[in-house]
């Protein structure tokens, strides 16, 4: 991966406008710049387009939002770069929004014609799954190979033997290999499963095929029922055919039967129509005599109805001369209440008027009535106020007397709190100083005390068994006293922490009580005003109600002089009405009217009971008319009722003998109810006979089909046998190739190949950094304490003092190694084919050596750059800047960070 262009906008200290940087034109390049300008942050521009992520904030919660621009909501990053002679183009972009941040991926291919071919895909992961695959590269390879990361050169030496050999096998491409051997695990786990899967049917076969015997023994015997069984159906049927015969002669007997009896039926209902008839002629014929006799004479009746007729006509006259003198009294009536009306119409303006007035005077009454009631209400709501905000201010000085707080007490605590505190740190750094003593004291002991070369601490050289002794003894004097010093410490510490808390509680409640006592003080002073406030309301208040029962009394006194103006019309209207001529003469006629009503005599009750006996009277005349016809009918009902004797006796005689016909039928219901038996008993005998039948030839079915499958059964028992034998063959195959391409396999022997080349590279690299005097080892394998070796990947260096682990290198000495061994590394990367490579990147790391490291650096940089197709170094020392042809100097602005190229020839 060769980058070519990168633009960014908004991205860490970079700015909203776009920052373009074209390194294709440039081989070696040197970014340069004061620190926190934005060097790093270029390189970390790079990572974060191509996989996603940066060092500033690998594993945040919210990663892209820290290398977002403060201030800002949208950060793009764009990389053109060169991949195995393709060029490519990535875009990652993201907005921060109030809800779910938009993060957007765009990958793309440059075509012959430069135009850009889209490669992304519908998710962010499938996109970056595509990137990772084409540069065959994860961030994980990339940082520990092609990338030093700024204060993190050892990020490859550091890792365990496991890591380094993880990243060998990404670097090699070692992957295809652990993808083989899984593919291979899952065949062989696959044909295992399948091989016992197999076994256990041809166990539950075998269990099978030993029904054989037992299934033909029972079809035999089935047979056998059947055959007796088809020999009582045969019987049953011939039973079943003479009893249809019989049913059949029953049949006919019946039907006669039938016959015979809806005639006999027919004529025992005309029988009961006849005496019914019979007995209705009779009870009428019986009801008419009766009548006839009863009646009275006609005459007398039409004579009694003419003398009632005569009385009702007096009544009604009476009536008719009383309802005319009514008339004229209503009539009379209303002429008064006419000559009231006109006069009242003329006299009742005066008396409305007055009325009016009144009532006026009532409703201004009632409205201040309603005032006066409502301040009063408020008069007393203001008073209650009063009370209550008197009681906050009494409540809020009782609280202020009972937790009054000195500020000298507070002062005091929070002097003695701060010198403890003090004292705290003071010790804290002091545990802190004894810990690394310590630490020192113990890396000591192991350079003195190892059991191959011991070493002074101070010069390297090697010790004598006395020497060994002296310093044994002097370390151990030190070890004493430091921890007898740190374990006096760490009481103290503790005791002063738990003090510090219970003090810091103190403080605390002190000032919440002094912040309460504030707030209450406040509260008394606005009490104060508002109860001002509160008094000058209620003058106001006590003022209005004297004014609104002034007004009370005056409305009250104007009311009873207009009540008393009231009456005095109304009595002398009165005198003035009586006095008119026609009202009097109207009242005369009024009186005469009454005095006629009172001498007529009208009795409504004896004018009712002569009108119901006049009803009465025409109702038997009217019944008597209706009778008169019925005598004259008597005669034919007597002749009728003879008639009806005769045809009784025939019909009883016709009766008489079909009822001696149907007594030959007397056996029917029992001849049936023998029938019917002993259909049931062979109905039900057949239906047994049919369904044991059915059931045994189901049960054959069934033990046939179980015969049939049983001979197939036994046919795959014999193929499967081949085919058991194939899968276990075929697994130990796959076990095989999994050994083979697992870890300790041929993925072994690559590392085990590829650490020749990588030890052979650092060491050219190390040899100039170091005049020659240093060399690197990788082991591969490991002697075990109880036999035996173990995979491992092990680095050590041999030096003038001899071969030592790397981790007790200074950190001069170890930046060599890790830099030797990130070249080497990287080149190997180079030279694998399907990585491809071909950058290298330096962040920092150069200020922990002397002028002649820098220079044996220098010296490598210059030596391996025709390795790599860029070479990209990150520094701030000016002797390293002066050695490079091109510079990226990258300057910090109020807008942003910007770069400007300069080129030294």
């Amino acid at each position: 991966m060769i980058p070519l262009k990168l633009q960014l906008k908004n991205f860490l200290s970079y700015g909203s406008h776009i920052q373009e940087i074209d390194f294709e034109p440039y081989n070696l390049i040197c970014l340069s710049g004061k620190n926190g300008h934005g060097k790093s942050a270029l390189l970390d521009a790079i990572t974060w387009a191509l996989w996603g992520q940066a060092r500033k904030i690998s594993g945040a919660t919210k990663a892209d939002e820290g290398l977002l621009r403060l201030g800002q909501t949208q950060m793009m990053v764009l990389l053109d770069f060169e991949c195995n002679g393709q060029k490519y183009r990535v875009k990652r972009e993201y907005y921060k929004t109030y809800g779910k941040p938009y993060v957007g991926l765009d990958f793309g291919m440059y075509n012959s014609e430069n135009r850009l071919i889209p490669l992304s895909e519908n998710k962010i992961r499938a996109t970056q799954r595509k990137i990772e695959n084409t540069i065959r590269l994860t961030l994980d390879t990339f940082v520990n190979s092609a990338f030093l990361r700024q204060g993190q050169a050892n990020e490859f030496s550091k890792k365990s033997p496991k890591d380094r050999k993880e990243i060998f096998s990404q670097i090699l491409g070692l992957q295809t290999y652990e993808l083989v051997k899984k593919l291979a695990m899952d065949k062989a786990k696959q044909s295992i499963i399948e091989k016992d899967s197999l076994l256990q049917f041809q166990e539950k076969i075998a269990i099978e095929l030993q029904k054989q015997q037992e299934i033909n023994q029972n079809i035999d015997e089935i047979n056998k029922n059947l055959s007796e069984l088809l020999e009582k159906e045969k019987k049953e049927d011939i039973s079943q055919k003479q009893l249809e015969q019989a049913i059949k002669s029953l049949s006919e007997k019946t039907h006669s039967y039938e016959i015979l009896k809806f005639r006999c039926q027919h004529l025992i209902k005309d029988e009961k129509e006849m005496q019914k008839d019979l007995i209705d002629m009779r009870n009428k014929w019986k009801s008419i005599h009766r009548q006839k006799i009863q009646l009275s004479d006609q005459k007398s009746l039409e004579k009694g109805k003419k003398e009632l007729i005569e009385k009702i006509n007096k009544h009604q006259k009476i009536l008719q001369e009383q309802l005319q003198i009514k008339e004229q009294y209503l009539k009379k009536k209303e002429q008064l209440q006419a000559v009231e009306k006109n006069f009242y119409d003329t006299f009742n303006k005066n008396l409305q008027n007055k009325k009016i007035e009144i009532e006026k005077l009532q409703i201004n009454l009632s409205v201040e009535e309603k005032s006066y009631k409502e301040l009063i209400a408020k008069q007393h709501e203001k008073t209650a106020e009063k009370k209550q905000t008197i009681l906050d201010i009494q409540k809020a000085k009782d609280t202020i007397a009972l937790h009054a707080i000195n500020k000298k007490e507070i002062e005091t605590e929070e002097k003695q709190f701060e010198k403890r505190k003090e004292y705290y740190q003071k010790y804290i750094t002091q545990g802190n100083w004894i810990k690394r003593e310590l630490d020192n004291l113990q890396q000591k002991q192991l350079l003195s005390q190892g059991e191959g070369n011991p070493s002074c601490p101070l010069c390297e050289q090697n010790l004598s068994a006395a020497r060994k002794k002296f310093l044994k003894a002097k370390f151990a004097k030190q070890e004493k006293f430091l921890t007898h010093r740190i374990t006096r410490l760490r009481k103290i510490i503790k005791n002063l922490k738990e003090k510090l808390i219970i003090q810091n509680e103190t403080v605390q409640k002190l000032k919440t009580v002094v912040e309460k006592n504030k707030l209450l003080e406040i509260q008394i002073r606005e009490s104060g005003k508002q109860i001002t406030t509160i008094e000058q309301d209620l003058k106001k208040i006590d003022k209005k109600i004297e004014e609104t029962k002034i007004k009370q009394k005056e409305i009250a006194t104007s009311i009873g002089t207009a009540q008393k103006e009231l009456s005095t019309l109304e009595q002398e209207g009165k005198k003035q009405l009586h006095q008119e001529i026609q009202y009097k003469k109207i009242v005369a006629k009024i009186k005469t009217d009454e005095k006629k009503l009172r001498s007529l005599q009208y009795n409504k009750q004896d004018h009712t009971v002569l009108l119901d006996q006049l009803t009465k009277i025409e109702t038997q005349l009217s019944e008597y008319d209706k009778i008169r016809k019925e005598i004259d009918l008597q005669e034919e009902r007597k002749k009728q009722i003879l008639e009806l004797c005769k045809e009784l006796k025939h019909l009883k005689k016709d009766k008489a003998k079909l009822e001696d016909q149907l007594k030959q039928f007397a056996n029917l219901d029992k001849q049936q109810q023998e029938i019917e038996y002993k259909k049931q008993n062979i109905a039900k005998s057949l239906h047994n006979i049919r369904k044991e039948k059915e059931t045994l030839l189901q049960q054959k079915g069934a033990l046939e089909n179980q015969k049939n499958k049983l001979q197939q059964l036994e046919k795959e028992y014999q193929g499967q046998k081949n085919l058991v034998k194939g899968l276990d063959d075929e697994a130990n195959d796959y076990k095989i190739i999994a050994a083979a391409t697992g870890k300790d396999g041929i993925q072994a022997l690559l590392i085990e190949n590829a650490i020749p080349e990588v030890e052979q590279e650092a060491n050219n690299i190390l040899s100039r950094l170091t005049n020659n005097q240093a060399h690197i080892f990788i082991e591969s394998l490991r002697d075990l304490k109880k036999g035996g070796t173990k995979e491992t990947l092990d680095i050590k260096i041999s030096d003038a003092a001899g071969i030592r682990p790397y981790e007790l290198f200074s950190g001069g000495e170890s930046f060599r190694i890790d830099f030797a061994l990130r070249i080497a590394i990287s080149k190997l990367l180079a030279r694998r084919s399907g990585t491809a490579l071909q950058t290298l990147i330096i962040d920092e790391g150069f200020g922990s050596q002397d002028e002649e490291g820098l220079s044996h650096i220098m010296d490598a940089i210059y030596k391996i750059q025709d390795d790599f197709s860029k070479v990209i170094i990150v520094s701030h020392l000016n002797t390293m800047k002066d050695q490079f042809p091109v510079h990226f100097f990258v300057q910090k602005g109020p807008n942003g960070s910007d770069v400007n190229i300069i080129e030294q020839g």
